[in-house]
């Protein structure tokens, strides 16, 4: 379970953008649909595949 808190930290804070878009934009209907369809699930990706990657440290 403890793996899939990046993913799901991610998916929210994609949520969250699209939310925050989604009412500064004024936007409806499909656009509202695909991006809140996108960004979950990008911010998802992006947050796991960077907690995953391995340190740089020296």
């Amino acid at each position: 379970m403890r793996s899939y808190f990046p993913y799901i930290i991610g998916a929210f804070a994609g949520a969250l953008t699209a939310i925050l878009l989604s009412n500064f934009f004024g936007l409806s209907g499909t656009p509202q649909l695909v991006m809140f369809g996108c960004l979950p699930a990008l911010g998802g990706a992006l947050l796991e595949r960077f907690a995953q990657r391995p340190s740089q440290k020296p």
